[in-house]
């Protein structure tokens, strides 16, 4: 290197991590950045460095200001740069807790790499999500990490282990693109759905780890901050870090143009009603189980488009005949819409159920006839008994490890109602059997279009109450719908009924229309949407309290019982303000100012989420973009 011409030149250093080599090269203080930066790529030799700039590790900031002169940034002599790639992988954790290998821009703000990632994987309304850290190291003054790290094999260690859930296979995903159904190909490879995704594992729910309030405070913590970009938080190339909905108040859910996302968010609510991060109550987790298992039935059978009930068209042709002075006949329509019926029929034992009834079971010859069930005799020709379903109480009275298959059932005859027992020898028969019981107490004729469903979903209720490939304990897979407390109160055998029960009336839902009914129900939940905080609020008590962030409101929480002390709504917020020097935060409200310093995380956090749920209700227009400027207004701060 030839010597300074003059004393305004100096010398810096400029350390290349891909290739390992430092150069040295003569500067000015009135130098630009992208002048310096056209010096050190000319040095290097001949590639592509399009993607690279400078880095200053000291300081924690990416200099990408081209025209900004050396000095006016800080640099000086004994500054000590890096010349490096922008975008790095890293291993991202979709809600859905699957993980895909990604190229990310780190030299961004978080913010702005969220919503490339989002575009890359067919995600809409992209300010709805950000990133979380991964909980897998202490870092010194992080509240969140160091929490964590001093709490082995807890609750919280386990939902924020990326290695708990099966990996997608790892590629460059500089040439990556998401189907209309959600497939995601890179490289021209599929690498799996992100519409369908994959079961909850069965080490989580397992173990039966419940969250402590502190588990969901400081699991705030671990949000980034959206105005920085992820390399001046820390993030390195080949880390991981997990992309989940951050803000609940979502826009526009359409699914039509919405698959991935209704599918994504439906996965982490999923997560959070397993998981117990929100409460619900036991009729509550019957609903969600019910969706859930429509959503894996429909995911067998996908859903031709509707077909018009048969029955449905009959009374309509009768009524207006009726209007008309004419005689009633049979639709030929209807006539011509009836679907030849698969025929239903075998030898099933049988019984009377009743305080006075001391008959053993005896075998008969069953078969239906539109909705209800003739018995036969063996070798007799004409029915002894019939027995019409149509509303009939159904209790399936299973064991699979005694291969017990039973079906009890409530007949309404008159003013009074008949118990009965059907026993079955075989699965497919009891699967083949109760698929019928259950269209014809709903008024389906027996075998008709659809039986091939219900005998899926009964195949399916059979399978929740065996031991899954990763536990021999029985009844593991219930724990894939419902939440381990429920298990502790009901045997798994009456909480798989209570399912395949409460399913009776979605059986017509496809698979998207069942998420999105699993989201409205999340919705509707009294604690949905409530991000937790620890804090210490200025005039109240001194000991730690919680504070709750919902879309709409502040709460303040018992943090024994999580009953709702006060509410301050964002409707009556006059102003709010950070004393970034003792972290303490003001808001004026119409019926007082309140003030408190946050303990579970670091305050920008708190300050970033109701100036975020302030801007996502600001959203009016489904077709207007994101005004990036006021979002950063609103939840930058100032810690200048």
């Amino acid at each position: 290197m030839p010597p300074p011409k003059s004393n305004r030149e100096w010398e810096l250093s400029v350390f290349t991590p891909e290739i390992g080599a430092t150069k040295t090269f003569l500067v000015t203080s009135d130098m630009g950045v992208g002048e310096l930066v056209v010096k050190v790529a000319t040095t290097l030799g001949p590639q592509d460095w399009s993607d690279y700039a400078l880095w200053w590790p000291e300081r924690e900031m990416w200099l990408t200001r081209p025209r900004v002169p050396l000095a006016n940034e800080g640099v000086q002599s004994d500054s000590k740069l890096h010349f490096t790639k922008q975008h790095k992988q890293l291993n991202v954790q979709l809600p859905d807790r699957t993980i895909v290998n990604m190229s990310v821009n780190l030299a961004i703000p978080s913010f702005h790499a969220v919503e490339q990632v989002c575009k890359s994987i067919g995600i809409r309304r992209f300010e709805e999500l950000s990133f979380m850290r991964c909980a897998n190291r202490a870092v010194e003054g992080h509240q969140a990490l160091n929490y964590f790290a001093s709490r082995k094999n807890s609750y919280a260690n386990a939902l924020l282990d990326p290695l708990l859930v099966k990996n997608r296979p790892t590629a460059d995903q500089t040439d990556s693109r998401v189907t209309a159904d959600g497939e995601y190909y890179v490289g021209g490879t599929s690498i799996g759905s992100i519409v369908n995704s994959a079961d909850v594992p069965d080490g989580l729910l397992l173990d039966r780890w419940s969250p402590s309030s502190n588990d969901k405070s400081y699991l705030h913590g671990l949000w980034f901050d959206s105005s920085r970009p992820l390399f001046s938080q820390g993030v390195e190339e080949k880390d991981f870090v997990q992309l989940r909905f951050k803000y609940f108040r979502f826009l526009d859910l359409d699914p039509l143009v919405d698959s991935v996302r209704i599918s994504q968010l439906y996965e982490q609510a999923r997560w959070s009603i397993l998981t117990e991060d929100v409460d619900c109550t036991e009729e509550e987790t019957y609903t969600f189980a019910a969706h859930q298992f429509q959503v894996q039935l429909s995911a067998i059978t996908p859903k031709d488009e509707p077909v018009a009930d048969v029955s449905d068209l009959d009374e309509a042709l009768t009524n207006l005949q009726f209007s008309l002075g004419t005689q009633p006949t049979q639709s030929g329509a209807a006539v011509a819409m009836k679907e030849p019926s698969e025929r239903i029929d075998g030898d099933i034992k049988f019984q009377k159920v009743g305080k006075l009834t001391l008959k053993g079971a005896k075998t008969y010859r069953f078969a239906f006839q539109d909705c209800s069930v003739h018995m036969y005799k063996k070798g007799e020709a004409t029915p002894v008994n019939r027995y019409n379903i149509r509303g009939a109480e159904l209790t399936p009275d299973v064991d699979v490890e005694k291969d017990k298959f039973a079906i009890r059932a409530s007949i309404n005859e008159g003013d009074d109602d008949l118990d009965v027992k059907f026993t079955m020898e075989t699965e497919d028969d009891f699967c083949k059997w109760l698929a019928a019981f259950r269209m014809a107490s709903r008024g389906k004729t027996a075998g008709s279009s659809g039986h091939r469903e219900e005998v899926l979903a009964c195949k399916m209720f059979l399978d929740m109450q065996r031991p899954s490939k990763a536990s021999q304990e029985p009844g593991s897979l219930v724990g894939h719908y419902v939440p381990p407390r429920v298990l502790k109160k009901k045997s798994l055998a009456k909480v798989a009924a209570q399912v395949l029960d409460f399913h009776g009336n979605l059986d017509r839902q496809t698979i998207l229309e069942s998420k999105l009914a699993y989201i409205r129900s999340w919705e509707h939940l009294q604690d949905f949407g409530i991000s937790y905080f620890i804090v210490k609020f200025q005039g109240f008590r001194t000991k730690d309290e919680l504070l709750g962030v919902a879309y709409n409101r502040l709460i303040r929480l018992d943090p024994q019982t999580h009953a709702h002390l006060r509410t301050w709504h964002y409707a009556t917020m006059k102003t709010w303000d950070i004393n970034w020097e003792i972290k303490e935060m003001k808001i004026e409200h119409e019926d007082g100012p309140i003030a408190f310093t946050c303990r579970s995380a670091d305050l920008k956090i708190l300050h970033e989420f109701i100036g975020g749920y302030i801007f996502m209700s600001m959203r009016k227009d489904v077709h207007e973009t994101v005004n990036t400027e006021l979002f950063f207004k609103l939840t930058g701060g100032w810690e200048g």
